[in-house]
C-alpha cells in the first residue's frame, strides 16, 4: 500500500503522529483511538518512504498476541518486506539477546548462569521450587499458620528484589522483621536452586540483560548499532528495568517513538511505573507528543462516564474522549445490594433476553470483575442453566499436568535439563520418593554434576562410586527403568536432530518424536481407567496439534526455539467459539465487547478493600485506572451492577463483610447518580432493547412516611439520605425487612 493510501485513512492527529519523524516521539493513544492501526502505520510509511531498512527497525510490545497481530497488519500494507522487520516482547527481545550472546554471559560474574545452554522456567515451576523452599521454614502447621507466608507472597517478594536489582544478601540485611528474612532466606536459596540447575525465569531474562549491556559495553554497543528507529506499544506498562534495556538502545542517531496511555496503566503491582510516559521528556527534552482522542470502539455515553470518571486523577495527561460513533445509548446502573443473589439472577435475565429476543451472540457479551472470586456465583447459574462461557486466562492446556510432562520430555530431549528431569524421573510412577531424590543429588554434587548428568554417567559406566561414596539409593527394578529411561531420551534425541538437519521436502513434526517417546517409555501404563486414558490422550492430541502448528508456521526454527517459545508466551489462547467471555478486569485490557457487565460495583471490590486500606493515593489512582479500563471495554450497550454477597472469608476482609451494600464510589465520579439510573423495562416489538430513563417525580421523603413497593410490599420510611430511603417492610420478617432504596425508583409509590 502506497503512503497516500495510508495517510488518507487517518484522522488528523493520526496523520501527524504517523509521518512525524522527531527523534523522539510520544502518542498518548487514548481507549479505542486506534493505537495499533497508527503504530503500524508509522511502520509501512517508514518503509515507504525509504527512511530505512525493514531489518533496522525493532518495535517492542508486551504479549505475543499483540505481537503477532503487529506482525500480520505490517505485513497486509507492505507485504514481504516486512518480514525482515523484529517485531518482538520484551521478553522475547531479552531471550534473543542472552541466546545470541550466551558464552560471553557465563563470564559475567554477576550473573548466575554455568551453562550457555540454560532453559527457561515458568510461573508454575518458579512457585513450585518456592513452595519447596518455603517447607523447609515453615515445618509445623504451626510456624504456616504464625507466619502466613505463602508461596505467591515469597515469589512477588523475588520478582520484587529482581526488579529493584537487590541481590539476596542485600535484602537479607534489610529484611525489618523475621518474615522478611525468611522470605530473603529463600529468594537467597532459590538463586543457589535456579544456578545449579542452570534454569532463569522471566525476570531473569530482563535483569541478566541489563547486567550484560552495562558489563560488556562492546554488546551493548553492537545491538545499539542494529537499529535506526524503536517503537514500543503499551510503553504505559513498561517497569523501570525494561526501560533501562530500552535506553541502551536509545543513543546516536536512533529514533524512539513510544505508543501508550497513561490512563490505562494497571500493572504498577507487576513493575509498570506510570511516570515513564508521564515524564518522558525529562530523559528526552525535544520529545513531541502527539493526542489521539477520537475514539472509534464505544458510543459518547459510555465515554462521558470514562472520562468523567478519570478525571478525578492527577497524575495523567489531560485529555477527553470524543466518539466517533453517533448512536447514543444510555449506561445502565442497577443497584442490586439489597439481596441476596439478586445480581446474579438480574444478569441472567438480562443475558437471557439478549440472547431469546434481541438475538445477540454469546460471544459479544463480556462480564468483567475485578477479581477472579466474583465469578463462582455467576458461573454456577450459567452452569446450572446451561449457557456456554469461557474464562479467560493461560489456556487450560498449558497448565495441565500431562501436558507439562510432555514439556518436560522434551526439554530433556533438548538439552538434558536437570529440572525438568526431575520433575519426570518418576513418570509413569516408579516410587521414587522425594528423600531418594534428594539422596541421588547429593551423590550427583560429589562429582560437581546434575542429577541428569549424573544417571547418564553412572548407567553408561562412566562413573564407578567408591565405598565411601555411597550407593545408588533405588531398588534393581527402579535401576532398570531408569537405565531405559535414558536410553529412550537419547534415542528420542538422536530422532529430534535428524528432524532438525532434514530438508523441507522430508518435513517431519516434533510431535511424532515426543508421540514415539512416550509410547517407548510406557507412558500409558500407570493409567487403570480406560476413560482417563482416553481423556489424556485427548489432551496430548490437542498439545501435538499447537506444537505442529508452531511448526509449520516456523519452518526453519529448531526445538530449542519451541521450548523458549512455550514458556515466554504461556500458550496463549484466544477464543473463537460462541460463548460469553468472563474475564478479570486486568485480563479485557486491549478487548472490546458489544455488551459488557461491569459487576461487583461495591465499595471493597471495586475499588478493592486492600486499596483502601493502603490509604495511598497512587494505589487509590491505579484503581480507578483500573475501573476506566473496564468501563471503556464496551463498544454500545453497558450494564453496571452492584450486589449483596455471602463473601468466602479467605477472599474477603471483614470490612467489606461489613459493608457489602456500599455502591462503588466510582459509579459517583462518573456522574451516574440516582436520577441518572436506567431500567431494562422491556423489548418492542422488533425485539431491540428498549431503555427507560427513570423519570419519577422527585417526591420528598420524611421518616414515617408509608410508601409501597411492587416487590416488597407496604413499609415505613425510618431514614432519608441523599439519594436514597431507609425502610421497614412489613410484610417480610424483622431481620430481612430493613431495606435501602433509591428515592426515585420505579417500583416505589409514595402512600402518605
Amino acid at each position: 500500500m502506497s503512503s497516500q493510501n495510508i495517510l488518507s485513512q487517518l484522522n488528523d492527529k493520526q496523520k501527524i503522529a504517523v509521518i512525524s519523524n522527531s527523534s523522539h516521539l510520544r502518542i498518548v493513544a487514548g481507549a479505542g483511538t486506534g493505537k495499533t492501526s497508527v503504530l503500524t502505520k508509522k511502520i509501512a510509511y517508514i518503509i515507504n518512504e525509504s527512511l530505512t531498512y525493514p531489518n533496522r527497525i525493532l518495535a517492542l510490545t508486551f504479549t505475543n498476541k499483540a505481537a503477532e497481530e503487529m506482525r500480520t497488519r505490517v505485513e497486509k500494507l507492505i507485504g514481504e518486506k516486512s518480514k525482515d522487520i523484529q517485531i518482538l516482547t520484551f521478553h522475547s527481545l531479552c531471550n534473543l539477546i542472552l541466546r545470541i550472546e550466551a558464552k560471553k554471559i557465563v563470564e559475567i560474574e554477576e550473573i548466575p548462569i554455568t551453562d550457555y545452554r540454560f532453559n527457561i522456567i515458568d510461573e508454575q515451576d518458579q512457585k513450585k521450587i518456592v513452595e519447596k523452599l518455603l517447607g523447609n521454614h515453615l515445618k509445623t502447621a504451626e510456624d504456616r499458620d504464625e507466619k502466613k507466608i505463602t508461596a505467591y507472597q515469597a515469589v512477588e517478594f523475588i520478582s520484587k528484589a529482581k526488579n529493584l536489582e537487590k541481590t539476596p544478601e542485600e535484602m537479607l540485611s534489610s529484611a525489618n522483621n523475621e518474615i522478611e528474612g525468611i522470605k530473603a532466606q529463600v529468594y537467597q536459596q532459590y538463586v543457589a536452586k535456579t544456578k545449579d540447575n542452570n534454569i532463569i525465569d522471566f525476570d531473569d531474562l530482563l535483569l541478566y540483560t541489563k547486567i550484560t549491556f552495562e558489563k560488556n559495553p562492546q554488546i551493548s554497543e553492537r545491538w545499539q548499532k542494529k537499529f535506526d528507529y524503536v517503537l514500543v506499544d503499551e510503553f504505559q506498562d513498561t517497569s523501570l528495568i525494561q526501560y533501562s534495556i530500552l535506553k541502551f538502545f536509545i543513543k546516536n542517531n536512533t529514533r524512539l517513538v513510544v505508543v501508550g496511555d497513561p490512563d490505562q496503566t494497571i500493572y504498577s503491582w507487576r513493575g509498570a511505573d506510570p511516570s515513564l510516559i508521564l515524564n518522558l521528556e525529562k530523559d528526552y527534552p525535544d520529545l513531541q507528543t502527539v493526542i489521539l482522542d477520537k475514539n472509534y470502539r464505544s458510543t459518547q455515553n459510555i465515554l462521558d462516564a470514562a472520562n468523567h470518571l478519570i478525571s478525578n486523577n492527577e497524575n495523567r495527561i489531560k485529555k477527553n474522549l470524543v466518539a466517533n460513533s453517533q448512536e447514543k445509548i444510555d449506561i445502565h446502573f442497577e443497584d442490586l445490594g439489597n439481596e441476596r443473589g439478586a445480581e446474579v439472577e438480574w444478569i441472567y435475565n438480562t443475558i437471557l433476553d439478549l440472547i431469546t429476543k434481541t438475538k445477540v451472540n454469546y460471544r459479544d457479551i463480556a462480564i468483567l470483575a475485578r477479581s477472579n472470586f466474583y465469578f463462582r456465583q455467576i458461573i454456577e447459574k450459567l452452569e446450572a442453566h446451561n449457557i456456554p462461557f469461557f474464562k479467560h486466562g493461560n489456556s487450560p492446556l498449558a497448565s495441565k499436568k500431562e501436558v507439562r510432562e510432555a514439556v518436560y520430555f522434551l526439554k530433556v530431549i533438548e538439552n538434558s535439563d536437570a529440572y525438568a528431569f526431575e520433575q519426570i524421573i518418576n513418570v509413569p510412577a516408579k516410587k521414587i520418593g522425594s528423600v531418594t531424590i534428594s539422596k541421588l543429588n547429593e551423590l550427583a554434587s560429589q562429582f560437581n554434576l546434575n542429577l541428569y548428568d549424573f544417571l547418564f554417567n553412572y548407567y553408561s559406566g562412566k562413573i564407578n562410586l567408591k565405598e565411601n561414596q555411597g550407593k545408588i539409593p533405588l531398588n534393581i527394578e527402579n535401576q532398570v527403568k531408569i537405565k531405559n529411561l535414558l536410553e529412550r531420551i537419547t534415542a528420542a534425541r538422536r530422532f529430534k536432530i535428524e528432524i532438525e538437519e532434514k530438508k523441507p521436502s522430508v518435513f517431519k513434526l516434533f510431535s511424532q518424536v515426543l508421540d514415539s517417546f512416550l509410547k517407548k517409555i510406557d507412558y500409558f501404563s500407570s493409567i487403570k481407567d480406560p476413560k482417563q486414558e482416553s481423556d489424556t490422550k485427548d489432551l496430548l492430541n490437542k498439545y501435538y496439534q499447537a506444537l505442529d502448528n508452531w511448526q509449520k508456521e516456523n519452518p526453519n526454527k529448531k526445538l530449542a526455539d519451541y521450548l523458549d517459545y512455550a514458556a515466554i508466551s504461556h500458550f496463549e489462547q484466544t477464543e473463537s467459539q460462541n460463548r460469553i467471555n468472563l474475564l478479570t478486569v486486568h485480563s479485557s485490557k486491549g478487548l472490546e465487547f458489544e455488551y459488557v457487565f461491569l459487576v461487583g460495583m461495591n465499595q471493597g471490590i471495586f475499588p478493592a478493600q486492600k486499596v483502601l486500606d493502603l490509604n495511598s493515593q497512587d494505589e487509590y489512582e491505579e484503581e480507578r485506572r483500573l475501573a476506566f479500563v473496564a468501563v471503556t471495554r464496551a463498544k454500545r450497550v453497558l450494564y453496571i451492577t452492584n450486589g449483596y454477597r455471602t463473601p468466602f472469608s479467605r477472599d474477603i476482609s471483614r470490612k467489606w463483610k461489613n459493608n457489602q451494600n456500599n455502591i462503588s464510589p466510582f459509579i459517583k465520579e462518573m456522574k451516574i447518580k440516582a436520577e441518572q439510573f436506567y431500567q431494562f423495562r422491556k423489548l418492542d416489538e422488533s425485539g431491540k432493547l428498549n431503555y427507560h430513563k427513570n423519570e419519577s417525580e422527585n417526591i420528598e421523603f420524611s421518616p414515617g412516611n408509608l410508601i409501597n413497593h411492587l416487590k416488597f410490599g407496604r413499609g415505613i420510611v425510618l431514614e432519608v439520605r441523599d439519594d436514597s430511603i431507609l425502610v421497614k417492610f412489613f410484610d417480610i420478617p424483622s431481620d430481612k425487612g430493613i431495606k435501602t432504596l433509591v428515592k426515585t425508583h420505579k417500583s416505589i409509590e409514595k402512600i402518605s
